[in-house]
């Protein structure tokens, strides 16, 4: 069985690329607090925007659709009945996903806590939630072909109590030390965590859920106003393709780690860019919401949607965005390509 020695991890010779990532995200990690000063009002926005998008693209990942109607009920009224599976499954990473937010600080890392996470997932579904694997489960991709083949079999299922416990002991010695980079850490657990595949289903949810909870644990708080969920979903392929790339070697020790490491510290710089442009649009144009879209409008290239201007602007009304998109269309500054919720606009060159 595959042992963990996160010790190693202190003496890892990091390449540049880490680095210069770490060293990225750190820099934005001390803008928060003035960010909390200056842009309170947007920044509650933002959470509540964040939530939604978090919920939806972290099933999405999975394959599990719901309308946008269906979803609002769900996420704004904690009453309404989920009416299938896929409902249930967004009830229950909405819960999931609030409880991290309210109380990371007390939420301890251990096998147990895994578990009532996990338990809570499911608890609006038949799939028993709350326990480790029962049958050995295995990752399979699809050849252009369609053919389908195993890319990589997780730990055995009568292991999997023993190689969380040894993980969990690891990742908790070294925070216990301090003597390891925080964003290594958590990257490597998240990677490892997956490699195992602890769950019979739920590995992909619970491991972004994971990421959000640890991130807070050492300051980050960007997946609180920015949906870390919805920018994975956007790279998904590449999202895939790192998890493969540093699961080859995993049971002998001797994978690399960096692929997914980037990847993931990436995710995580194109996150705080988000919210430095979005608190940093509110701060330069605070008194005037139709301005803030025409900005936006202004600095986007190629195809932009209704639904980007409210991720942008999430504190501008639907009749502000409208009004603003109908006087650049009248000026000729903008042209629809389509027609309803789902048309797209381009800007037309003057």
């Amino acid at each position: 069985m595959r042992r963990f020695h996160y010790e190693e991890l202190k003496n890892l010779r990091l390449p540049m690329t880490t680095v210069q990532l770490i060293s990225k995200i750190n820099e934005y990690k001390g803008k928060q607090d003035l960010y909390k000063k200056q842009s309170p009002q947007i920044l509650n926005t933002l959470r509540e925007v964040a939530v939604i998008q978090s919920t939806k693209a972290s099933n999405s990942i999975e394959g599990i659709i719901i309308t946008d109607k269906r979803l609002k009920a769900i996420m704004q009224n904690h009453n309404t009945e989920p009416l299938d599976r896929s409902e249930g499954e967004i009830a229950g990473y909405r819960d999931v996903l609030n409880t991290i937010h309210s109380s990371y600080d007390v939420i301890p890392i251990n096998s147990n806590v895994l578990l009532q996470l996990h338990r809570d997932l499911y608890k609006f579904v038949s799939a028993e939630g709350g326990r480790w694997k029962q049958n050995d489960n295995y990752i399979k991709e699809k050849l252009p072909t369609g053919e389908t083949y195993v890319r990589f079999v997780p730990t055995p299922a009568f292991q999997t109590p023993e190689a969380m416990n040894n993980l969990i002991e690891e990742y908790r010695e070294r925070v216990n030390q301090q003597d390891v980079e925080p964003l290594i850490l958590i990257a490597v657990f998240i990677l490892d965590f997956l490699c195992i595949h602890p769950f019979d289903d739920g590995n992909g949810r619970m491991a972004r859920l994971l990421t959000l909870l640890l991130l807070y644990k050492f300051g980050y708080e960007v997946g609180r106003y920015i949906s870390l969920e919805k920018v994975i979903e956007e790279s998904k392929e590449t999202y895939y393709e790192t998890l493969k790339r540093s699961s080859i070697g995993w049971h002998e020790g001797q994978n690399d780690i960096f692929s997914w490491t980037n990847y993931l510290l990436g995710t995580i710089v194109a996150a705080y860019k988000q919210l430095e442009e979005r608190v940093g649009v509110v701060e330069s144009r605070a008194g005037d919401k139709s301005a803030r879209v025409e900005e936006f409008i202004d600095k986007k290239i190629g195809y932009f949607t209704k639904e980007d201007i409210r991720n942008a602007c999430p504190d501008v009304s639907e009749s502000t965005i409208n009004r603003v998109l109908n006087k650049l269309k009248e000026e000729q500054k903008i042209a629809s390509t389509g027609k309803g919720r789902n048309a797209k606009w381009k800007k037309l060159e003057g």
